[in-house]
């Protein structure tokens, strides 16, 4: 992997970079420029950081590493702990770390006596057709994909959840392995009847179904080592899940496949529904946040969409139709910044290398262009991929509505009103944000209120997150036991 990168520079310079097939995250020395490069694949599948110091420049593939080393002092951005509450992520280049950057999605930078003196970034917009596609297109394409990320010298399988991406990458894997395929999945309480159709299916696509059960205790365990792994914090409740995943799998398992990408690449996700409307991007906040409807939180959220704003603001300007100007948003700040931390921090953090051969360069010069109609069409998104997987496995229903791994939140954290209740208003990093009182109201709320569900969830996670990274405590134990110790 190292000579490839090392022989496109050689042969072509850093012009060289956009010709790279995968993913990456890389330093150079150049000894005779006496220049430094760094680079990052165009979808920000692996993390790199940088920061200056004294007139160094740092860099690492995890923020931890950095202020470990001494040379920077963590402090944390009020601005981006407002997105990060609001969004469930940070945008942008800037990290909730004041001083720690991100290398952005698809850029180099060339870095000379400690400063940099180049910036380079890929263009996605630039990396797509506009194509008619039929099925064997698709199938030729995403196969293509699917066998060069399965490439392995150890024991590879997928995890699977039943949905439209999951179910796409096993059936493809199905057709060019013949030993049968390992998937895991996990199963939520009250799932048999869905447990008894995956298995089904799974075994229709010459897969072995792990199942793994998913409770309430899980939950509340797994958070604080969540929050902990996580020093780039995406409190997205996913997380827990694909972490237990990733915790069975590694007892079989090197390397995993994955269906990140789909709901971006094919328009899977509702809003884009919703971007169908004439000028929506325009127009539309692309996302409120659930603290802004919560009674006396939205005072202290003023202008917390500002780096968000002003990215729609450049990306409405794009020669592109109001769909994909939602999804290059997406391209750009969601997945990097969300579900590929998450998944590279669950998977790397068990010592598994996750793979996601929907997000690949060819995938997306071939089929992004896609006509929005055949997207979304009759109210689904996916159109037409759901129509490719109707032929291809008649047993599956393709337009049926699919829930993926769904934490059942709205259960389990109303149960806990009381507790959280005497916890979070005295948790420390919490009450620096927000009045205590305040703080209690929203808890008590929960036994009636269903608004306040997730702005509770991401307040516990980022106090857990806080007391683990911030503070350096220990988050050993369950969400409460930690909480209660640090009152």
């Amino acid at each position: 992997d190292c000579e490839s990168i090392i022989c496109v520079y050689n042969n072509f310079g850093i012009e060289g970079f956009s010709k790279l097939r995968g993913m990456y995250a890389f330093s150079l020395y150049d000894k005779k420029k006496n220049e430094l490069i760094i680079g990052r694949d165009p979808f920000g599948i692996k993390p790199l950081y940088f920061s200056f110091s004294n007139g160094k420049f740092i860099y690492s593939s995890e923020p931890q590493a950095l202020i470990k080393s001494g040379l920077i002092v963590p402090r944390i951005s009020k601005q981006k702990t407002k997105e990060l509450l609001q969004l469930q992520f940070c945008i942008g280049r800037e990290t909730i770390y004041k001083g720690i950057f991100r290398l952005r999605p698809g850029e180099t930078l060339i870095i000379k006596k400690g400063e940099v003196i180049k910036s380079e970034l890929f263009n996605k917009t630039n990396a797509f057709k506009r194509l008619l596609v039929n099925n064997k297109k698709i199938n030729d394409t995403l196969s293509e994909s699917i066998s060069l990320h399965q490439r392995s010298d150890v024991p590879y399988g997928v995890f699977f959840s039943g949905g439209i991406d999951s179910t796409l990458v096993l059936y493809l894997m199905s057709k060019i392995n013949t030993k049968p395929i390992n998937s895991y999945s996990v199963i939520f309480p009250g799932e048999k009847q869905k447990e008894k159709l995956m298995k089904k299916l799974c075994k229709d696509l010459n897969s072995k179904l792990h199942c793994i059960e998913f409770d309430k205790n899980d939950f509340w365990n797994l958070i604080p080592q969540t929050a902990k792994a996580f020093d780039d914090p995406v409190i997205d409740y996913a997380i827990l899940p694909t972490f237990k995943l990733a915790q069975e799998a590694k007892k079989d398992l090197k390397v995993v496949l994955t269906g990140e990408g789909g709901d971006e690449l094919f328009a899977g996700y509702g809003r884009y529904r919703s971007s169908l409307r004439n000028f929506f991007f325009k127009k539309e906040p692309f996302h409120k946040g659930p603290f802004t409807n919560i009674k006396n939180f939205s005072t202290f959220f003023d202008n917390w969409n500002f780096e968000l704003e002003k990215k729609r603001s450049y990306i409405s300007n794009l020669n592109l139709t109001e769909l994909q100007k939602v999804q290059i948003l997406d391209y750009e700040e969601w997945l990097p910044n969300d579900l590929l931390i998450k998944l590279d921090r669950s998977l790397m953090f068990h010592g598994l290398e996750g793979r996601t051969p929907l997000i690949d360069l060819k995938v997306f010069h071939d089929l992004f262009g896609v006509e929005d109609f055949r997207k979304i069409n009759k109210g689904f998104g996916k159109f037409f991929l759901r129509q490719f997987l109707k032929e291809k496995i008649p047993a599956y229903d393709s337009f049926e509505r699919k829930s993926g791994f769904t934490v059942p939140l709205n259960i389990w954290i109303p149960e806990m009103y009381i507790k959280f209740s005497q916890t979070l208003p005295k948790i420390k990093c919490l009450t620096e944000l927000f009045p205590s009182k305040l703080i209690k109201d929203l808890c008590l709320s929960l036994k009636t209120n269903k608004k306040a569900i997730i702005p509770i969830w991401r307040l516990t996670f980022f106090a857990l997150w806080f007391i683990a990274n911030i503070e350096k405590k220990s988050v050993d134990g369950s969400t409460f036991d930690v909480l209660y110790n640090n009152l």
